[in-house]
């Protein structure tokens, strides 16, 4: 039975579990290259959510059929899903990692809602508020003070580090997934369009794989640490968050379950520092503080509220 109380522990834990993926990504580009590692990931992702597709249509009553994409349009909408979402945002996020720190990638990725939230106005037409404009201000005075250690004329001298650059690609994939999926999810429900854009991704990331390290040498390189990072990856951040989320959309509205967005840097920061020992100083706090006081001011008008109204995690990081 569902109850509120239910539902908040499940969105509080979809947020740890997504917070997590940015200590579990750093572990895992450790021992394994990052679209490796994206690979596995969503093989396995992708495998479990069509188990559970085909197990709730076996709970239907009348059973139903498992859902398949029709038309083109579907399936061009798929493919953009899994290109976005998947693949392009986890070239960004894991070789991001593999250069900079976790702690640094969850608090650069937070800028996730608010890079959304002005891609739908550009694109699709939506009014841009003031708020946005200041949130948008904030944020990226944040993520200058944790890119530049809290020494913005440090950029004078040395540039920032690649890592912290390329994670910014990771939200702006995000965002273009996000508004892509505002059309599918008009014909294709949710779980279901999460479960083919991570098909779509694993085919898009297999070759990429291959071309940089044979899979098997991969596979067996990996410590049991390293499984159970890409394990983390693929089932708690990918699998049981989406679900959860889902869920707690479907109970709450998505205004109140993206609330629990702004907990992911923040577990995100304190595994960080408790698994990897990364250290947190004065300028990543007063960088996250000014990153999540942009994004709340940038995100908190106009909010949906209708349930399913956004893909799994619209104003989070897919992780």
């Amino acid at each position: 039975m569902r109850t509120p109380a239910i539902t908040t522990l499940k969105l509080a834990t979809t947020a740890f579990f997504w917070g997590g993926t940015f200590m579990a990504g750093k572990w895992a580009v450790r021992e394994a290259p990052p679209f490796s590692v994206a690979f596995l990931r969503f093989a396995a992702a992708a495998a479990v959510l069509f188990a559970v597709l085909a197990w709730k249509a076996g709970k239907a009553a009348p059973p139903a059929k498992l859902p398949f994409p029709r038309g083109a349009a579907q399936w061009a909408g798929l493919f953009s899903l899994g290109l976005t979402g998947m693949f392009l945002y986890n070239f960004f996020f894991l070789k991001g990692l593999s250069l900079t720190t976790a702690a640094n990638g969850s608090l650069i990725v937070s800028l996730n809602p608010l890079i959304t939230a002005l891609l739908s106005a550009a694109l699709l037409k939506e009014r841009i508020r003031p708020a946005r404009w200041l949130g948008l201000l904030l944020a990226l005075a944040g993520v200058g003070v944790v890119v530049t250690d809290g020494d913005p004329a440090s950029l004078m001298t040395r540039p920032p580090n690649p890592g912290d650059l390329l994670l910014l690609g990771a939200p702006l994939m995000w965002a273009f997934y996000t508004v892509v999926g505002k059309k599918v999810l008009e014909r294709v429900p949710p779980l279901a369009a999460t479960a083919y854009a991570a098909l779509f991704g694993t085919l898009l990331l297999l070759p990429a794989a291959a071309l940089e390290a044979p899979l098997s040498q991969t596979v067996s390189g990996l410590t049991l640490w390293g499984w159970l990072s890409v394990l983390q990856l693929a089932l708690l951040g990918t699998v049981v968050g989406f679900v959860w989320w889902y869920d707690g959309v479907a109970e709450l509205g998505a205004a109140r379950a993206a609330v629990f967005v702004y907990l992911v840097p923040l577990f995100g920061v304190l595994l960080a520092s408790l698994v990897l020992s990364e250290p947190v100083g004065p300028a990543k706090i007063t960088g996250g503080l000014l990153i999540l006081g942009g994004v709340y001011a940038g995100t908190l008008a106009d909010r949906p509220e209708a349930p399913g109204s956004a893909l799994p995690g619209a104003g989070s990081p897919p992780t």
